[in-house]
């Protein structure tokens, strides 16, 4: 049952993106029902918890949250991925999707363009040497909406050799953003620090838990 409510869910995702899109990956072209029920109790569910339980955001805040919370959760119900870590670090990373790589490709985890043939956007980017902020012009990802996005971001981990040994499915959000520091995920050596507050601040894994017990 499972199974098929996360084909049902990433396959709506997707549809939901304008174009016909070539894939960089394989793993969700056979999905293919469809149930708009769920597609909209999903949203509804997060709408009415994020006016209920988080009362205080500012509308960019709200309205970010109602954009990438539930193609996080596609993620972690696919592949194990702590939602709650996802959604911490799109926030964190693009700065409530204000930032200009956000807005305008979709791209709300600085993921870098190394693939070839493919050129990517070139931006400004902010890094950490020797404890010091510098900032350098590199390549990013384009995407044509916050699900494409996602599915990216769960394919990237699952290919990077750094977390091949690691079960996502036994991981909590606090072990798994614990798990990134100590790979050398980011720079910043306060990059987890960073996430657990976000996750705690905006009660990202009441909210986990709440959906995944509605589904």
């Amino acid at each position: 049952m499972k199974r098929l409510i996360v084909s049902i869910i990433i396959t709506l995702l997707l549809s939901s993106c304008a174009r016909d899109l070539e894939l960089p990956y394989d793993t969700f072209r056979d999905l293919r029902s469809y149930d708009t029920d769920l597609e909209d109790m999903l949203k509804d569910g997060t709408e009415d918890w994020i006016q209920g339980n988080l009362p205080d955001l500012k509308p960019f805040q709200e309205q970010f949250l109602n954009e990438i919370l539930v193609p996080a959760l596609a993620e972690e119900l696919k592949w194990g991925l702590p939602m709650e870590v996802m959604t911490a670090q799109a926030i964190l990373e693009s700065g409530w999707g204000r930032s200009k790589l956000a807005k305008e490709h979709h791209n709300y985890f600085g993921i870098k363009e190394y693939r070839k043939g493919r050129e990517g956007v070139k931006f400004y980017s902010d890094e950490y040497e020797k404890g010091k902020r510098v900032s350098r012009k590199s390549r990013f990802r384009a995407y044509e909406c916050a699900e494409l996005c996602f599915a990216d971001r769960s394919e990237w981990f699952l290919a990077n050799s750094r977390y091949q040994d690691l079960d996502f499915r036994e991981l909590d959000c606090y072990e798994f953003a614990a798990e990134l520091q100590k790979r050398g995920y980011a720079t910043d050596i306060h990059y987890t620090k960073s996430l657990l507050r976000i996750i705690d601040e905006y009660k990202l894994k009441e909210f986990a838990d709440w959906i995944k017990r509605s589904i």
